[in-house]
């Protein structure tokens, strides 16, 4: 019976056993709680630097902002570039160049190794030693509870060192070389072509020349009986690829051996602008004439001395850099691009782009009809009428040499068809250009349907504002910026525009009944028919016979003025 007993089993030595699995379960789930503690720590950490760099973001894009208010000339700089003129002043105001350029984009006192606007915006916040460098957006700003901005200006082209250029010239339209006289006694007149490579314009002027001319003469030499016209094209390479024309008259007069008498080479104007680079001839008097050296002395060459500054750059960088709570940063860069026409006006203040064919040109038979090049706002000449052709040229010459018709004429009148800008040198060039501002009109509420009339003409005080008008349209009133007619335009009674006038339909531009007209800065009629830019331009026409008087006058001031509903937008973004 005791074989059948089971024997109990023995567990003194399994004894606290439980309290390690309690332990071990504790120190798990203690373990547990703390990466739960530190995780829920971390996580509120990174959404708070979440919500700092979303802030220094905003004050990055805040700096892009206004970066872009100043190239637009929406402020005003403090101090004047040049006090001796008022604000508006092109003198004083802001272009691509003068943003980069390091003594005019920032401060006289600013030590800054990089552009800045500092001259435009008020940095007040020095974040360590030295020159304020940032901008502040929020009162009592620390780099730990506020918000601020800081940029730099840079040219992604590199366009502002170097310019390289050649020259080619034609004496009475015809050759480099034009010869008077005869029977052995004769003076020769010859343009010198010149090339110029990498001319270094870091300074900001550099000497240079546009040629020269020689005279030479046979036996006792001869008379030049009458004015007669050169025409010298300034071809640029470098950093753009760039024509423009150096016009002027050869004055009548004897030459001898040994002197030149009253012959002088008279420029239309003494200063040119080359995508932005103001070329002056630095050899003539108060009347732009330059008296050529005679057979006998130098050899009879005369050169045209002239200083350049550097080429305005079309597009810029501005890198913004952020600043938000907590030491936190953000970087942005945009590319900004000058316009939608690469910074060119048109050549002439009346600029008529197209063929022969159907070639109209009625400049009115009032004794108050003025075509004007001179520029209002600087010294700068171009031609008052300008053609893309020789038979539209003469055409013109001879609407304004006839009897019925009194216009005044300030400058000469030319064939521009080498100095046209991309934009207008292809129907479908423009044709593009004209899509572009259609976009801008449209999303500015200024597109207005054929049959519909506007809704006024834009802002005549400051010449700012845009105008599509797509079909027919009557221009009565003031207005200013920039006005498009994709139809005939009708110039009708009182008018007084300032900026850019582009007309595309083939009725062209016509004047009807009386008052007074004023366009201040450019017209430009440039037919062609939409939907078939292949076919090329059509023939322009311009008729004022219509009745009343008026003025088309250049100014630059008012072209630059009406770009900025077109000027200075972003075409890329990247954060860094």
């Amino acid at each position: 019976m005791e074989r059948n007993l089971k024997k109990k089993k023995n567990r003194e030595n399994e004894k606290g056993a439980a309290m390690v699995m309690v332990l071990l379960v504790s120190l798990l789930l203690l373990t547990a709680s703390a990466g739960l503690l530190l995780e829920s720590s971390m996580n509120t950490a990174n959404v708070t630097d979440a919500v700092a760099e979303l802030q220094a973001y905003n004050a990055a894009e805040s700096g892009i902002q206004s970066a872009i208010n100043v190239l637009r000339g929406n402020v005003v700089p403090n101090p004047l570039i040049d006090p001796s003129k008022p604000a508006t002043h092109p003198n004083n105001k802001i272009d691509f160049r003068k943003a980069i350029s390091l003594g005019l984009s920032n401060l006289p006192t600013d030590t800054g190794t990089s552009p800045r606007l500092s001259r435009w915006l008020t940095y007040n916040y020095a974040g360590g030693g030295g020159d304020q460098d940032r901008i502040t957006l929020s009162p009592g700003y620390t780099p730990l509870s506020g918000y601020a901005y800081s940029i730099t200006l840079s040219d992604p082209d590199n366009t502002g060192n170097l310019i390289s250029y050649s020259t080619t010239g034609t004496i009475d339209g015809t050759s480099s070389s034009r010869t008077f006289g005869s029977a052995g006694n004769t003076a020769t007149i010859t343009y010198n072509s010149v090339t110029v490579s990498d001319l270094n314009v870091a300074s900001g002027l550099a000497n240079t020349n546009l040629g020269s001319f020689t005279v030479s003469t046979t036996g006792l030499g001869a008379s030049i009986a009458d004015d007669v016209r050169f025409e010298v094209m300034v071809s640029m390479s470098k950093p753009y690829f760039a024509t423009g024309m150096v016009r002027g008259y050869i004055k009548a007069g004897t030459i001898s051996p040994t002197s030149v008498g009253n012959v002088r080479i008279e420029f239309d104007s003494s200063i040119q602008n080359f995508m932005g680079s103001v070329v002056t001839i630095l050899n003539v008097d108060a009347n732009k004439r330059l008296t050529p050296n005679a057979p006998n002395a130098n050899g009879g060459v005369t050169t045209i001395n002239t200083t350049m500054t550097p080429t305005e750059p079309q597009r810029l960088v501005i890198r913004a850099t952020g600043f938000g709570p907590r030491g936190a940063r953000k970087q942005i860069e945009a590319i900004i691009q000058k316009n939608f026409f690469g910074g060119l006006a048109a050549p002439a203040t009346l600029t008529m782009v197209g063929t022969t064919t159907n070639f109209v040109f009625d400049a009115g038979n009032s004794q108050n009809v003025t075509y004007s090049g001179d520029d209002i706002a600087t010294n700068i000449i171009i031609p008052p009428i300008g053609t893309t052709s020789n038979t539209n040229l003469n055409s013109v010459l001879a609407n304004l040499a006839g009897s019925a018709h009194k216009a005044d004429i300030i400058g000469v009148p030319a064939n521009i068809s080498v100095e046209l800008p991309d934009w207008l040198k292809t129907a479908r060039n423009l044709d593009n250009v004209i899509q572009a501002l259609r976009d801008v009109a449209e999303a500015s509420g200024r597109y207005y349907a054929s049959g519909v009339s506007p809704a006024g003409f834009g802002n005549n005080a400051n010449a700012t504002g845009i105008t599509f008008a797509d079909g027919d349209v009557s221009l009565s009133g003031n207005g200013g910026g920039i006005l498009v007619c994709t139809g005939t335009l009708t110039l009708h009674g009182g008018f007084d525009f300032n900026g850019l006038i582009i007309v595309t339909g083939a009725g062209g531009v016509d004047r009807r009944g009386g008052g007074n007209g004023l366009l201040q800065g450019n017209v430009v009629i440039a037919p062609y028919t939409r939907g078939n830019t292949a076919a090329g331009f059509l023939s322009p026409k311009y008729d004022i016979s219509g009745g009343g008087t008026s003025e088309i006058r250049y100014n630059s001031s008012s072209v630059a003025n009406g770009m900025t509903a077109v000027s200075n937008f972003v075409v890329g973004v990247a954060e860094k």
